[in-house]
């Protein structure tokens, strides 16, 4: 038999027994994870039985080597992959599932083999290239993984960079912003953002700003300072800021910050004067 027929062959016995391949992979995972597997709802076992289908009628399609068969082993495991973390599964459990479903698979090629004239070489490399495609299959699996692993993580460190900007009414119309540790590009867009939606929402004409907290001042952080007493100002806020270190005064001088600090914005060295000023404002008017 030549080479094209013999993977031909494979193809062609894959695709016909595929249900009783996806059994037997059922009844591996059943073997192997009883508490999973042992149990299944009917619909449940129908539609795994129903992927798994899928599943080796895509291996023997792509047994005979096509120009998009490692695309398409690659896309069916990110597709794994995805289904996988929306269950907040664990990477090596199903990976150590994916293989059971070669093993069912080899199990067949080999039992199709019996019989037959095949050489050992020839059986290798129908078992090398069930093998291969599992590889990409793994890989579009793990890549699926972990995009939805960062994607988690970008969104815990969303909430977190929200919950770390803390808007605290303290009188009407008057609330605290404290600025604490380090400021990257991400953190401080979140600060504005944020400020600005809160500050909105609390119906707020006096934000102190406290920097008293800031660790490191940079020509980015003050970019963003500006940007916000700025944004503040085009709302009709009057920001007020406290803790001026002589590091980020010196900062304000060399970037030109000084000058609107001067004219638009009120500076107080505490947050207690702040306080105390504003206090004293608000009962005079009251």
């Amino acid at each position: 038999m030549t080479q094209s027929n013999y993977y031909s062959f494979f193809q062609a016995q894959l695709q016909a027994h595929s249900s009783s391949v996806a059994s037997d992979i059922l009844h591996l995972l059943e073997k192997h994870y009883p508490k999973e597997y042992g149990g299944l709802e009917d619909k449940e076992h129908e539609e795994l039985i129903t992927f798994l289908n899928k599943l080796v009628n895509m291996i023997g399609e792509n047994i005979v080597e096509k120009g998009d068969s490692i695309q398409r082993a690659t896309d069916l495991g990110e597709r794994i992959g995805e289904k996988v973390s929306q269950r907040d599964g664990v990477l090596s459990d199903y990976i150590s599932k994916l293989s059971l479903y070669k093993e069912a698979i080899w199990t067949f090629v080999e039992n199709q083999t019996r019989g037959r004239n095949e050489s050992f070489k020839q059986l290798m490399e129908i078992v090398n290239r069930i093998d291969l495609l599992f590889n990409y299959i793994v890989h579009g699996f793990t890549l699926a993984f972990s995009k939805a692993e960062q994607r988690k993580v970008n969104d815990y460190e969303e909430k977190y960079l929200k919950l770390s900007t803390p808007i605290v009414p303290i009188m009407d119309h008057v609330a605290i912003l404290p600025i604490i540790g380090e400021i990257d590009e991400k953190r401080a867009n979140v600060i504005i953002e944020e400020t600005l939606r809160e500050s909105n929402e609390l119906d707020i004409d006096w934000l102190v700003i406290d920097l008293s907290g800031v660790y490191k001042v940079d020509d980015l952080f003050m970019s963003h300072l500006e940007k916000l007493l700025t944004s503040l100002e085009i709302l009709g806020l009057k920001p007020i800021l406290t803790g001026m270190r002589p590091d980020l005064s010196m900062r304000a001088v060399q970037m030109g910050l000084v000058s609107k600090t001067k004219e638009d914005v009120t500076t107080k060295a505490t947050l207690k004067q702040a306080v105390s000023m504003l206090y004293n404002q608000t009962t005079k008017l009251s």
